[in-house]
Order: C-alpha cells, then sequence, then structure tokens
C-alpha cells in the first residue's frame, strides 16, 4: 500500500497535494467498502472520541451545552476534578489555559479539556449572579461517561441504559446494591430500558446477563477465525439472581441490547416488552493502526443460547406492544395478552421452536411485532404493572413464546488479546463532543 501510494503521488500532482489522513481515509474506504457496512476507517480523531466513549478519558468531568454559542456548563461529574474545584452546572466556561473559548468549535473546546491523566489545566468560567470571572487550576483524571441512569417508582428500580462501555455493568451493580440496601424486600423488580441502545462493548453484554442470570449459556460468537469462535456462560456469581426482571426493547435496541435481552429472554429469566429489535448480530475486533487511527472489522456472527443468529432475527419480546398507544385501554389490552399466555413449560422446552424457523418463518414472526422507534410509556407502564402484581409477572415470564432451544456450546477460544469486541451499530459508537 505504501508503494502503491508512492506510485501514485510520483504520477499525479492531485494525489501528492492530499494530506497523509486523506489519503489514509481513501484507502482503507476502499479496502473496507467491499466489506459489510460495520466495517469502517475511522480517522485519528474520529477514533480518539470512539476510544472515549469505550474506555474514558484524561478529563475534569463537566457536559457543556452543545445547542448555543456560549460554553455553558449542564452537568458536572460527580467526585470529578470540576466538582471538587467548585466548577457548578450553569458557569459559563470563558478560557482554557488561557485561550479563550469565544469563537472556538465545541469540539476544539472539548479537546482541549481532554488530555493525559494528572495534567494539569487551567479554566476560567462566568457565573452568572457573582458576575465575574474565576480561575482553577486543575489535575486531569479518568473520565468514563456515565451510561445508566437510575429511577424508582414503588419498590420498582428503572434502569435506562443508553450503551455498553467500560462501566455500564459496575454502575448497575453499585445502584443494585444502593436499593437493595435501602429497600431490602421492598424492592420488588427491575425494568432494564433498552430501548434506542445501539451497543457497545461485548464483555459488558456479558456481565450485565450475568448479574441477573445465575447459570447456563448467555451467548456465543462463531466465525473462520479460531479466534471468533467463544462461547460465553454465567459465571454462577449473579448478584441479582431472582429479582424479577423486564426488558423493555425497540427498534433502536441493537446487538449488545440484543445479547442481553435473549439471554434473559432464552433462559426465562425476564419479560421482553416493546417490539421487535435490530437485528445487529455481528462483532466487531478493533485494530489501532500506526497513525492512532482505527480499522474496525466484522469477524464474527452472535448466537443466542436458544440456537439461533441474531443478525438479521433480533429479539422478538414476549409482549409486544407495538400496535399499542400510550392510553389506559392499551396498557389493559397489553395486560390482558400477559393474563391470556398459555401456561409455562421449562425454559428447554420451549426452546425449540424459535431456533427452527426458516427465514420465512422470521419475517413473519417480525410483522407479527414490527420493529419501532421511540420510547413508547406504555412500555414502562405495562412493566411496572406485571412487577408490581407477581402472580402476572410469573404467567408472563413463562409465556410460550417462539422458542429457546439451548444449542451444543462451539469450543471457546481466547479474544485477540488487547482488542475490543464491539457489539455497536456502526456510527452509533462515536462520541458526542460534549462531555470533556
Amino acid at each position: 500500500m505504501g508503494e502503491l501510494v508512492t506510485a501514485a503521488k510520483a504520477v499525479s500532482p492531485s494525489v501528492a497535494a492530499l494530506s497523509e489522513d486523506q489519503i489514509d481515509k481513501t484507502l482503507f474506504d476502499g479496502v473496507t467498502a467491499a466489506l459489510d457496512r460495520f466495517s469502517r476507517y475511522s480517522s485519528p480523531d474520529v477514533a480518539r472520541d470512539q476510544r472515549a466513549v469505550r474506555d474514558g478519558f484524561g478529563g475534569i468531568g463537566v457536559t457543556l451545552d452543545v445547542s448555543s454559542e456560549e460554553f455553558r456548563i449542564t452537568a458536572v461529574a460527580p467526585h470529578g476534578p470540576a466538582e471538587l474545584a467548585g466548577i457548578k452546572p450553569d458557569d459559563r466556561l470563558v478560557a482554557v489555559d488561557k485561550v479563550p473559548t469565544t469563537g472556538r468549535s465545541h469540539s476544539d473546546v472539548v479537546h482541549a479539556l481532554r488530555g493525559p491523566i494528572l495534567s494539569p489545566v487551567e479554566i476560567t468560567v462566568y457565573r452568572p449572579g457573582i458576575a465575574q470571572n474565576r480561575t482553577y487550576h486543575l489535575q486531569r483524571e479518568l473520565v468514563i461517561l456515565p451510561t445508566v441512569t437510575v429511577s424508582r417508582d414503588s419498590g420498582i428500580a428503572v434502569f435506562q441504559v443508553t450503551s455498553f462501555n467500560q462501566n455500564t455493568t459496575q454502575q448497575i451493580v453499585e445502584a443494585l446494591g444502593s436499593l437493595k440496601r435501602d429497600l431490602g424486600p421492598r424492592l420488588r423488580g427491575v425494568v432494564l430500558d433498552l430501548r434506542g441502545n445501539p451497543g457497545g462493548l461485548l464483555d459488558q453484554a456479558v456481565s450485565l446477563s450475568d448479574v441477573f442470570i445465575p447459570n447456563g449459556p448467555i451467548v456465543s460468537t462463531v466465525g473462520r477465525h479460531p479466534a471468533s469462535r467463544q462461547f460465553f456462560e454465567a459465571s454462577g456469581d449473579s448478584v441479582a439472581p431472582q429479582i424479577p426482571v423486564v426488558v423493555l426493547i425497540n427498534g433502536g435496541s441493537a446487538s449488545s441490547s440484543e445479547i442481553v435481552a435473549a439471554a434473559l429472554q432464552d433462559v426465562g429469566r425476564a419479560v421482553i416488552i416493546g417490539s421487535a429489535s435490530y437485528g445487529k448480530g455481528t462483532v466487531q475486533t478493533v485494530l489501532r493502526l500506526p497513525n492512532d487511527g482505527e480499522l474496525t472489522l466484522t469477524w464474527a456472527q452472535l448466537v443466542t443460547p436458544s440456537g439461533y443468529f441474531l443478525h438479521g432475527h433480533g429479539v422478538v419480546p414476549t409482549l409486544c406492544t407495538s400496535d399499542l398507544g400510550d392510553d389506559d385501554g392499551s396498557v389493559q389490552i397489553a395486560i390482558q395478552r400477559a393474563a391470556a399466555s398459555p401456561p409455562g413449560l421449562p425454559a428447554a422446552a420451549r426452546a425449540r421452536a424459535r431456533a427452527s424457523l426458516d427465514e420465512n418463518a422470521w419475517s413473519q414472526l417480525r410483522r407479527s411485532c414490527p420493529a419501532r422507534p421511540g420510547d413508547h410509556e406504555i412500555d414502562v407502564k405495562v412493566a411496572k404493572r406485571l412487577l408490581a402484581d407477581p402472580v402476572l409477572y410469573s404467567q408472563a415470564v413463562h409465556a410460550i413464546t417462539p422458542g429457546q432451544n439451548l444449542a451444543s456450546a462451539p469450543a471457546a477460544a481466547a479474544a485477540t488479546p488487547g482488542e475490543p469486541a464491539l457489539t455497536g451499530a456502526g456510527p452509533a459508537l462515536s462520541s458526542s463532543p460534549r462531555n470533556p
């Protein structure tokens, strides 16, 4: 490739005039264009943001408003450098290391705030009400973007999970610990809201499933390379093996979200509510390149515990709401559907139907509960009603849905050392430049 570029520059002034980044992007875009749509090249700037989303970054722990020309701080991370220094939400960022923010792009300011962990940075802010600037000298620390928000209602905890990064499972485990201490036996159930979640790190999808599954398979990956063939099962150290669980999905729930939903559905551990999911069932490995860019290559497919491929099929919920509105009448229809479910069977016995479906049958199944976007209130309403009624929840969780055949596990193999396995749906992994 290097020889090709050298020869092209020698005979083409237009190629010679291109920057190295432009040449790299053109070449790798050409290489990946012949592959699937999830294989892609990321330039050094884009790759830096992607790594920040996955693994965290050196920063001060603030969120900036990207909707206006001024740099208003909208949130401050608890216990981060900014909060410990006294910076508050609604402060205006006016300079970073004595360079004014006026006229600069949001991306430029965010990258100025980020830097090596433990490196110093000088921040000048304007605080409305005091009408004067204040300067702070901070030391950057590791910042991992929060992906989980928690709310509670009458003993029911709702976890909204926006993506899967290095800290997702830990956030949920810590929140569950607090809920158990605060509520004890009054903790009636958990709602995992995975609607619109595009995915992220494969190991986080596995570890989150392991929080709720006491034993058994979680997911398998299969591909041509021996190292792509892996089998993941519950560790036996489930943090919440008996708490009733409802998972919410929609047409925007992809990859890692689908791993969690399918795993909990297949082993009879949760009621899945919503619409058919996206159907992105491939795994990407990330190669960091010498120019600090990244080459993301698809190299495996995901197989659910029931033995079907997630790609193109996705997860069809136990209780479909895609044809319902948000009104009380629609909620009652959904509850009637749950109550009318046939008597339950053991998960292994319910398993066979789905794994044996051909493509025509899969199309029919997905059409029976078509994917739809958006967060619809009915999903949360129905989830809370089920969790508030143990008998109704038991009926729903053991409903006969198109199956879950516990396929034999492929031989386990180690993942490529040091390379993250991604399940996210392409550009959704990119970082929005607002959290330095």
